[in-house]
C-alpha cells in the first residue's frame, strides 16, 4: 500500500484489541520479527507504532532477509515500511512473526508465518478487500456515492457482509477480536450511510436532493460519546465528528445563534475526556479567515481548554489570522518555479488583481474546480487580473504536477511551491486545507484571504465589484 493511499483509506482503520488464541507467553517483553523480501532495492525495513512512538529500523541483508527483536511497550496496531510502501500489522508481546513479501506486488504478495500469522494474514487480506471497494480511487468514490439511495445502501450492506465473511476464513482469531472487527465493519457502514447525502449532492450537483423517508433511521439516537470506541475505531470517530457538526448546524438554525456558539454548547454535553479533547482540536479549525465568528470562537475555546500547549498554538494561529483582514498587506511568495520556465514572485504581478488557487494533484476537490476555473479565466481574459495556481505537492509528486498541467491544459500561471505545506506563503495564510482561494489587489493588499471558489456563483459577484 502506498503511504499516500492512507488518505484514501483513512476510514478503514481496524479495531485491534486482541490477537490469536495461541500466542507465546504473555510475560515476554518483545516480538521476534523476521522475513524475506524479494525484488527490493531498499536496505532497510522500518516498523513504527500507529498509536505510540515506537520506531525501529531493521537492516535488510543482501539476500533480502532480515531479523530483529522488537521491544514494544504496547500490544496493538503497528506498520512496516519498505521504501514508499507500507502495511499494517498487529503485534503482541511474545509473538514470533515471519514475513514473506515481493515488493513488485507488495500487498498482494504478503504472507505471514508464526504464532501471530492468522491475525496478520487477515489484516493483509482485509486491506485488499477494502481497497477493491474503491479500486479506482476518486472515480470509485464518485461511482459509489452517485448511486441512488436504495442501490447505495444495498452496496454498502454488501460490503459489510463481505468483510464479515473474511473473518470466517481464519480459525485462530479469538472471539473478542472477531466481535470487535464486526463492530468496526458496522461503524464503517453507518459512517458511509451518514456521508451519503452531502456526497451525493456534490457529485450529482443537485443541492436540493433529499434521501427517502427512513433512509437514515439507523442513525437516530446514535451515541457519539463512547470513549473506548472513539479511540479504537476510525469509522466511529469519523461518524461521531460528522454527527456532532450536523447537530450543531441544526442547533444554530433552531436557536438563531452562530455556528461557533452551537459547537461550544454541544461540546459541553460531551462527557468523555478523550472525545471532548478531540472535538476541541477539530473545532479549532473553525478559527480561520473564512469564519466571521473566528474571534468569538477563539475566546470560547481558550476558556474551555485546559491544554496549555494547544492554547499557545491556537493563540499563535489567531494572531496570524488577525493579520489576514481585507486591506492588509498580503503575505508574499518569491521565486516559485513557473511551469512555463523560470520563476515567479507575487511582486512580479503588482498592478493587477491576483486570484490564487492553492491546490495539489492528489486533491479531488481541487481537481473538481478546474473546469470552473478554466471558464472564469476565459471570461476574464485580457482583464486586469492574473490567475495563479500554486501546487503544494511534495517534491516526489513534481513530475506528476508537470504532466498534469500539460495534459489537462491548465491555464493561468502555474507555480510549484518551494516547500509544499511548509512553504512560508502557505504558513502565513494559515492554509490547513485545500483547495484554498485568495484574492489580492493591484497594490499587493488582501481583498479576501478566503475567496469564493470558481464553482461558487459568489465569485462572479466579487469580480463584478472590482475595477477589472
Amino acid at each position: 500500500m502506498k503511504i499516500k493511499s492512507l488518505i484514501l483509506l483513512s476510514g478503514f482503520t481496524i479495531f485491534l484489541v486482541s490477537c490469536n488464541k495461541n500466542s507465546k507467553a504473555e510475560d515476554a517483553s518483545y516480538v521476534l520479527f523476521s522475513g524475506k523480501i524479494s525484488n527490493t532495492i531498499e536496505n532497510e525495513i522500518s516498523v513504527y507504532g500507529n498509536s505510540n512512538n515506537f520506531n525501529k529500523i531493521i537492516p535488510i541483508h543482501p539476500d533480502g532477509t532480515f531479523s530483529d527483536t522488537l521491544r514494544i511497550e504496547d500490544n496493538g496496531s503497528y506498520s512496516f515500511i519498505i521504501g514508499q510502501e507500507q502495511s499494517n500489522m498487529y503485534l503482541k508481546k511474545g509473538d514470533e512473526l515471519e514475513l514473506s513479501i515481493d515488493t513488485q506486488r507488495f500487498d498482494e504478495s504478503i504472507v505471514y508465518k508464526g504464532n501471530a500469522a492468522d491475525v496478520n494474514n487477515y489484516l493483509a487480506e482485509i486491506f485488499l478487500v477494502k481497497e477493491s471497494f474503491i479500486k479506482d480511487g476518486p472515480k470509485g468514490h464518485e461511482e459509489l456515492f452517485s448511486k441512488e439511495a436504495i442501490e447505495f445502501k444495498e452496496e454498502i450492506l454488501r460490503q459489510e457482509q463481505v468483510k464479515n465473511e473474511v473473518l470466517k476464513k481464519y480459525k485462530n482469531l479469538d472471539s473478542e477480536f472477531i466481535a470487535a472487527q464486526k463492530k468496526e465493519n458496522h461503524y464503517d457502514y453507518l459512517s458511509k450511510l451518514n456521508e451519503y447525502t452531502p456526497n451525493h449532492r456534490y457529485i450529482t450537483k443537485n443541492e436540493e436532493y433529499q434521501v427517502p423517508d427512513g433512509f437514515l433511521d439507523e442513525l437516530n439516537d446514535f451515541n457519539i460519546d463512547i470513549a473506548q470506541d472513539f479511540d479504537a475505531s476510525n469509522a466511529y470517530k469519523r461518524l461521531s465528528i460528522s454527527i456532532f457538526y450536523r447537530i450543531s448546524e441544526e442547533k444554530a438554525g433552531k436557536d438563531s445563534i452562530s455556528f461557533s456558539k452551537a459547537l461550544m454548547d454541544n461540546l459541553a454535553t460531551i462527557k468523555s475526556e478523550n472525545i471532548r479533547n478531540s472535538f476541541i482540536k477539530n473545532i479549532a479549525y473553525e478559527v480561520s479567515p473564512e469564519n466571521e465568528n473566528a474571534s468569538e470562537l477563539y475566546y470560547m475555546l481558550m476558556e474551555t481548554s485546559e491544554d496549555e500547549e494547544f492554547k499557545n498554538e491556537l493563540t499563535a494561529k489567531f494572531e496570524k489570522i488577525k493579520q489576514l483582514v481585507k486591506g492588509n498587506e498580503s503575505p508574499v511568495f518569491s521565486n516559485y518555479e513557473n511551469h512555463q520556465g523560470g520563476t515567479t514572485s507575487l511582486s512580479d504581478l503588482k498592478g493587477k488583481y491576483v486570484y490564487i488557487d492553492v491546490w495539489a494533484t492528489w486533491c479531488a476537490p481541487c481537481k473538481a474546480e478546474i473546469p470552473y476555473l478554466k471558464k472564469i479565466e476565459e471570461q476574464y481574459h485580457n482583464k486586469n487580473i492574473e490567475f495563479v495556481s500554486i501546487s503544494v505537492d511534495r517534491k516526489q509528486q513534481y513530475d506528476i504536477w508537470k504532466s498534469m498541467v500539460k495534459d489537462k491544459e491548465l491555464g493561468g500561471i502555474q507555480l510549484f511551491a518551494d516547500n509544499s505545506w511548509s512553504s512560508q506563503f502557505v504558513i502565513d495564510y494559515n492554509i490547513e486545507g485545500i483547495p484554498r482561494f485568495i484574492l489580492i489587489d493591484p497594490n499587493g493588499k488582501i481583498v479576501s484571504a478566503s475567496a469564493p471558489r470558481p464553482s461558487d456563483p459568489e465569485l462572479l459577484k466579487v469580480f463584478e465589484g472590482l475595477d477589472l
